[in-house]
C-alpha cells in the first residue's frame, strides 16, 4: 500500500514519462531529481523523501508562470525542432535543437527564443529570420516580413509556436466578440516533410485551399491532413506515417496527432504542427 505522498512521487514520475503532457512543472521535476529520492541511491535519511514532494511544491513556488518557448532550424534541409511551456530559456533551446536533430537537421542552430509569446521561424533558401508577437498569427507575420526586408523574396513560415501558460488565453483587454467559423486546415508532404497550414478561415474549403497553397511551395506530394473549425488541430509525423488530431484542447489534439502516428505504424511519432483556430 502507497502512502499519499508515494502516490505523489509515483505522479511525478509518470509526468516524466509522458513529456507531451509537461507544462511549467519542469522547477519540480528537476528538484525531486537532485533530492536522490528518484534516483535509487542512498539518501542521509531516507524518511525524508516522503515529504520531499511538499518540500519541492514549496521551493518552486513563484517560478511557474515561466514559460520558455524555442524555436530551433537547419537552413540544408529545412528541418525544424521547437519546445514550449519550459521553465528556463536554456531548457527551451536544450529541447527545441535535439527536436531539430530528430527531424534530420545536420546544422540545426536556435533562432528564436521567448517567455509567454509566441514565436515563429521564416526562410527563404539560406536567409532566415524570426518574429515573436502576442499571438501566433502576429508572430508568422513578423517573421515573414523580417524575412522579407533583409532581402528574402519567398520568405515561408517555417514553425510557429505559442509558449504561454493555459493555451488559448487571450491578452489582456476586451477581446472582439467570437467568431461564428474559424476554419484551420493542415496539408502535408511526408515525401520530403513539407508542409503548410492556415487559420481564421470563413469556410472549410478556403481553409484547405490556403494550407494547400503553402503547402505546394515546400512540398511535392502535399494531401490536406485535416481541418476544422473553432477548434485546435495538429499533426505529427515520423518519416512516412503521419497523424493528425483535433480538440478544443491543444494539449489533447497533440495527444491525438501521436497516437494517430504510432498507429500508423509510425516508431518515433514527433509533433511537426500544432495550433488553434478559434
Amino acid at each position: 500500500m502507497f502512502d499519499r505522498s508515494g502516490a505523489l512521487i509515483l505522479l511525478a514520475v509518470s509526468a516524466l514519462l509522458h513529456p507531451v503532457c509537461l507544462s511549467a512543472a519542469d522547477c519540480f521535476l528537476e528538484c525531486m531529481q537532485r533530492s536522490g529520492c528518484w534516483s535509487g541511491r542512498s539518501v542521509n535519511d531516507p524518511q525524508a523523501c516522503n515529504n520531499m514532494p511538499q518540500l519541492c511544491t514549496i521551493q518552486c513556488k513563484g517560478r511557474q508562470n515561466n514559460s520558455w518557448g524555442a524555436i530551433a532550424y537547419s537552413k540544408p534541409d529545412k528541418a525544424a525542432g521547437w519546445s514550449y511551456e519550459k521553465s528556463d530559456k536554456a531548457t527551451a533551446e536544450r529541447i527545441a535543437m535535439q527536436e531539430c536533430s530528430k527531424q534530420g537537421g545536420a546544422k540545426c542552430l536556435v533562432e528564436a527564443s521567448f517567455s509567454n509569446a509566441c514565436g515563429a521561424v521564416a526562410a527563404d533558401g539560406a536567409l532566415v529570420a524570426w518574429g515573436t508577437a502576442d499571438t501566433k498569427a502576429n508572430a508568422q507575420q513578423r517573421a515573414v516580413a523580417e524575412c522579407a526586408k533583409s532581402g528574402g523574396r519567398k520568405c515561408a513560415v517555417e514553425a510557429s509556436l505559442c509558449s504561454v501558460p493555459n493555451a488559448g488565453s487571450v491578452p489582456p483587454g476586451s477581446p472582439p466578440p467570437p467568431k461564428q467559423t474559424s476554419w484551420g486546415a493542415i496539408a502535408y508532404s511526408s515525401a520530403d516533410m513539407g508542409a503548410g497550414w492556415s487559420q481564421g478561415k470563413g469556410d472549410r474549403a478556403a481553409a484547405e485551399k490556403d494550407a494547400m497553397s503553402i503547402c505546394a511551395q515546400r512540398g511535392n506530394a502535399c494531401v490536406v491532413e485535416t481541418s476544422f473549425n473553432k477548434a485546435c488541430g495538429a499533426l505529427a509525423a515520423d518519416r512516412n506515417f503521419t497523424g493528425s488530431g483535433t480538440s478544443t484542447d491543444p494539449r489533447e489534439a497533440n495527444q491525438k496527432a501521436i497516437d494517430a502516428c504510432r498507429k500508423a505504424g509510425g516508431a518515433r511519432c514527433v509533433l511537426h504542427i500544432s495550433f488553434c483556430s478559434n
